[in-house]
């Protein structure tokens, strides 16, 4: 301490700038120790831009509840190199189980989805499309640059992981007699006695640190879930589950974005039927332009050039 110094800290103190305050994920709160997380997809959680509700129908398996019990008692340490299911149709796991060909095929993978530092890609780490190739399963990729890079990457893996389940679907339904094979999918035919949902295998090295990040926003984005719920949901199944600060403001951000995007976009697909006389902002760019019938003074530029005005003069 500075011998000049008439005050001493009475606490202990960092000259840094102060953190961002922790994001902490409580314990669910249930009836009972044992009670289990459930979620039931609902089309008022979904982004309408990004899906139709018969495609919500399509990927959920009909709107099937999802559930996940408290593991914490049961969960041992090995368990962290296996693969467990999220959701009926989406499994996380670490990179070796990509390459349990035993594996992928009993539990009927039908895409291995690896989520890479763009580095790893370089080097062509977690490369499987050989085995892939030689399931004949689909193998896809998402590259980052760090953390905060998936940002970036997170809409464009949940796009991936729908695509497929919606590609095994059309794959395996027939239109019925009498129409097109461009039918409407809702009523195309299924045997529902043969038909296999598609089920993706989320991976990166440790399945502990980039691929939560992407099924937490899946369920974020596909289940309509918060932050908060789906990071819940996820430990439950898979307990070895580690969340940074910095992923978990990450989560945030995203959510927020989530949401403002599924605002508009309700907003939007529920203009048309408004009965309220409102007009939409395309109907109010076309009627107020200069000259228009619902506008009839004419134009006036903001500017006009200081020569004009002197000839004019």
């Amino acid at each position: 301490m500075d011998s000049n110094s008439f005050a001493t800290p009475a606490v202990p103190y960092s000259a840094r700038p102060p953190s961002p305050p922790t994001i902490i994920i409580p314990a669910p709160a249930l009836s009972s120790n044992s009670g289990p997380i459930k979620v039931v997809p609902s089309y008022a959680n979904v982004d309408p831009g990004d899906l139709s509700e018969e495609h919500l129908e399509i990927i959920t398996g009909g709107m099937r509840e999802q559930t996940a019990r408290d593991s914490t008692g049961s969960w041992n340490y090995h368990e962290r190199r296996n693969a467990q299911p999220i959701l009926d149709f989406l499994y996380l796991g670490p990179s070796n189980v990509a390459r349990d060909r035993t594996w992928l095929r009993e539990n009927g993978i039908t895409m291995l989805l690896a989520v890479r530092d763009m580095r790893m890609a370089h080097a062509r780490l977690m490369f499987v499309d050989a085995i892939a190739e030689e399931l004949g399963i689909k193998a896809e990729h998402i590259d980052t640059a760090g953390h905060m890079g998936m940002i970036h990457a997170l809409p464009e893996a949940v796009r991936k992981i729908n695509n497929h389940l919606l590609d095994v679907y059309r794959h395996q339904a027939v239109a019925p007699s009498g129409q097109t094979a461009t039918a409407a999918e809702g009523s195309m035919l299924i045997n529902r006695q043969e038909f296999k949902q598609g089920k993706v295998l989320v991976f990166c090295e440790t399945g502990n640190d980039r691929s939560p990040v992407v099924v937490i926003a899946y369920m974020m984005a596909v289940l309509g879930m918060s932050m908060v719920q789906a990071c819940q949901f996820i430990h439950y199944r898979r307990f070895c589950v580690s969340l940074s600060e910095e992923v978990k403001y990450l989560l945030v951000t995203y959510e927020g974005l989530l949401e403002a995007r599924r605002t508009v976009n309700q907003h939007a697909v529920a203009a048309p039927h408004a009965s309220n006389g409102k007009r939409g902002a395309d109907d109010m760019d076309k009627d107020d332009e200069p000259g228009s019938d619902a506008c009839p003074r004419p134009g006036l530029a903001p500017f006009v050039d200081v020569k004009d005005i002197e000839m004019d003069l």
